[in-house]
């Protein structure tokens, strides 16, 4: 899998931080006054929770799922989405330190990846490492070299220049969840729930995408759910375990294979 496609798995992770569900209209009760009566043995409805976002825009609300994220020490996401035709399928524990693991299939190919350290590893199966040869071009031979080559190994990715470009990009929250200058423009709608958290609607246009992100309506407000429809990269993500602890290590050393060792 190359990176251009990993980073446009990012960038959906990124313009999930644009949407929010809103609650409904809050219809109150008036006390008619002495024309009304109330038997003793009533039991009162219980009120409905106060809307934390009362007042804001869309796009107010979205801005404060987007910090709210960025100030997590870890989650996890998961969900698919379709890129260059083929479906994609992830799921991930991420730390705010960096590190993070996880399992991505692309096309009925899969791979582990885990990051610690600063390094970066990858493990694919047969098929992912003959899509990979496929992809950059290799000719049959090298890519059954390569194949036999990885079987069962870690691949320990090079550690790059320091550029954004060098990093995977689930394992970085601040990256998925950098601020968009240029994003959608959202509407509030109705209130929903996700996964037992109530939750707030928000949706925007994108030329043929139609952007949704739910957020969490009480606690902390987190983005739950971020899905796309239309365009060329649909799918959806799901944010989960907020703030549960994540601890990777990095691969036996007996297992890894550096790069430098492949020529590249």
């Amino acid at each position: 899998m190359n990176k251009r496609t990993l980073l446009a798995a990012a960038a959906l992770s990124m313009t999930a931080v644009t949407t929010l569900t809103a609650c409904g209209d809050d219809k109150k009760t008036d006390d008619k006054g002495a024309g009304d009566s109330v038997s003793a043995s009533a039991t009162p409805s219980p009120a409905k929770p106060a809307d934390p976002f009362k007042g804001l825009t869309g796009s107010q609300i979205s801005e404060k799922a987007r910090v709210a994220m960025t100030k997590l020490d870890s989650f996890k996401v998961k969900g698919g989405m379709t890129t260059d035709g083929k479906q994609m399928t992830f799921d991930f524990a991420v730390a705010k330190k960096g590190d993070c693991q996880g399992t991505f299939t692309v096309g009925g190919a899969a791979a582990d990846v885990r990051q610690a350290g600063g390094a970066t590893y990858m493990k694919g199966d047969e098929k992912f490492w003959q899509q990979m040869g496929g992809e950059e071009g290799s000719s049959a031979e090298e890519t059954k070299a390569l194949t036999e080559l990885l079987k069962g190994r870690w691949l320990k990715m090079p550690s790059g220049k320091g550029q954004a470009d060098d990093q995977f990009p689930f394992c970085d929250i601040d990256t998925m969840f950098e601020k968009d200058k240029d994003e959608a423009r959202l509407t509030r709608g109705a209130d929903t729930q996700v996964n037992g958290t109530s939750a707030v609607t928000l949706s925007g246009k994108d030329g043929a995408e139609t952007q949704t992100l739910l957020v969490a309506a009480e606690g902390e407000p987190y983005a739950l759910r971020m899905a796309v429809k239309g365009g060329k990269e649909p799918g959806s993500f799901d944010f989960l375990a907020f703030n549960e602890p994540v601890t990777v290590t990095a691969p036996p050393a007996g297992e890894v294979m550096d790069t430098s060792k492949l020529g590249g």
